[in-house]
């Protein structure tokens, strides 16, 4: 079932978006009605994604149909799940041709305009942090990531974009320590759901910066001056890369011996 407040939050943030942005750009209302009625159980996921992008289909212009989606997912961490199948049932459906004449690929659509929106949107997030604005909610950014993190694993986003940049971001950049304490942060939690996507685009080619990341997270899991749930964060996230790196070598060795393992 739905969170008590989602209905509440989808109006507060209707409002807050509506002035700044071109109607097309809001979430309609069709939209905002068949993602309340999917997370209140009125719809079933697949009637959800064919009602939740009937104005997409029908539009004549361009509109950003994940940005109700993704929103609602970093601040409402809680809708996650429920949003990611939601996505997912959005990219098998058919091929359709839009009022405009151009053809809808929901698949490719997925893989494309949702990853460009998304790295904005993190992006975005990572700068207000760094700036120290007003506008930084470090435990948004940290859920958005979260997010992201999960869509990569379910094979949703196929792109080594936030492999590089999240792990560039807390591992590599000098940071103050306020930027660390949330940098860290979002990286243990990416690492907790894509672990091994990381791990695989790190060795491709056989040229990688694993091993440099291990070892820097090793250095901040016992750093002092950052927050204790930080430093346990980079515990975490340092004997997930160590399990998933004895994972390969295993498999490599089972491999290489010609054994099958049933």
């Amino acid at each position: 079932m739905a969170p008590l407040n989602v209905d509440e939050w989808t109006h507060n943030f209707v409002a807050e978006v509506a002035p700044d942005n071109e109607p097309k750009d809001v979430p309609s209302a069709n939209e905002i009605k068949a993602l309340s009625d999917y997370l209140h159980g009125h719809l079933s996921v697949r009637e959800a994604a064919v009602a939740y992008t009937r104005d997409t289909i029908s539009a004549t212009t361009n509109s950003d149909v994940w940005y109700l989606l993704y929103h609602m997912a970093q601040d409402l961490p809680e809708t996650q799940d429920r949003l990611i199948e939601l996505i997912r049932a959005i990219s098998t459906l058919p091929d359709e041709e839009r009022a405009s004449g151009e053809i809808q690929a929901w698949s490719s659509v997925c893989m494309a305009d949702l990853h460009g929106d998304l790295r904005d949107r993190w992006d975005g997030e990572a700068e207000h942090i760094r700036g120290n604005r007003a506008e930084a909610r470090p435990r948004a950014f940290v859920d958005l990531t979260i997010f992201i993190a999960r869509l990569r694993s379910e094979g949703l986003l196929r792109t080594n974009y936030f492999d590089e940049a999240v792990m560039w971001s807390a591992l590599e950049k000098e940071e103050p320590q306020r930027v660390l304490n949330t940098f860290i942060l979002a990286t243990a939690r990416y690492l907790e759901w894509a672990v091994r996507d990381v791990f695989n685009e790190s060795h491709k080619g056989g040229i990688g910066r694993w091993d440099s990341w291990k070892s820097r997270i090793a250095v901040l899991g016992n750093e002092g001056q950052l927050s204790e749930e930080t430093r346990e964060a980079a515990k975490s996230a340092l004997a997930r890369m160590t399990v998933v790196e004895s994972v390969a070598t295993l498999g490599n060795m089972v491999e290489a011996e010609g054994v099958t393992v049933q």
